[in-house]
């Protein structure tokens, strides 16, 4: 069963989050104005969802056409860009990790594998992207609704990842068990910290110093405990 959250750490995130909805370029800068407008639409549209379902603590309680009338368009323009109310704050992610896989890309071809991850979820926990996936992860905490587009969602983008921790290793993951072993364990980390977040654990360290330790007890390995 999952604990109750307060309403009142929904208004912080709300507030924290207010117009800052990260996006990072789902439009190419060839894109015509027609292509602009309607990719502005369609992140108006998630950033709508996503505040008002944290201004309420409750995605349930939000409609389709609060959330039109919010960007003063018709429910049937939203529902020409989502299917649900679930996959319009969920697009509020999408940008985040297609950076995150382009960021993978980008990295040193002769860079070690697990440091690129490393730095990829370094860049996620030090920008305004995790305020972002907090805020989501709480929302999916209340919402089972969510919670399960959140999961297909992952999946489709974890396969991603896995394709090119597959190139860059020259590692086949349906034959060799680390291409999947090591996406598994940085994605750990990550989830692990914004769990700590979601929590309000009191943690001594900012998330991008909570991802480093995180890396480095693996690297360090498991079978070692720390002493308490």
């Amino acid at each position: 069963m999952t604990p109750d959250i307060p309403i009142e750490r929904f208004h912080f995130w709300k507030s924290f989050l207010k117009w800052k909805v990260c996006y990072y370029g789902h439009m190419p800068p060839t894109s015509g104005l027609r292509e602009q407008k309607k990719s502005e639409t369609k992140l108006a549209l998630s950033r709508a969802a996503l505040e008002l379902a944290l201004d309420r603590g409750d995605l349930a309680a939000v409609t389709v056409d609060e959330i039109a009338d919010a960007v003063r368009v018709s429910s049937r323009t939203f529902r020409n860009y989502f299917s649900s109310k679930e996959d319009a704050v969920l697009f509020s992610l999408r940008g985040i990790e297609d950076n995150a896989v382009e960021l993978l890309r980008q990295r040193p071809s002769d860079e070690h594998v697990f440091d690129s991850l490393e730095a990829v979820m370094l860049d996620l926990a030090t920008s305004e992207a995790f305020s972002t996936a907090v805020a989501v992860t709480r929302l999916s905490a209340q919402n089972p609704g969510l919670a399960a587009h959140d999961a297909a969602r992952s999946d489709d983008v974890g396969t991603v990842v896995l394709a090119e921790v597959s190139r860059r290793t020259g590692l086949d993951p349906e034959v060799d068990l680390y291409p999947r072993l090591v996406c598994n364990a940085a994605y750990a980390v990550l989830g692990t910290v914004i769990q700590l977040a979601v929590s309000d654990s009191a943690l001594p360290r900012d998330p991008g110093e909570l991802v480093a330790q995180g890396f480095q007890r693996l690297r360090d390995g498991l079978a070692d405990q720390p002493r308490g």
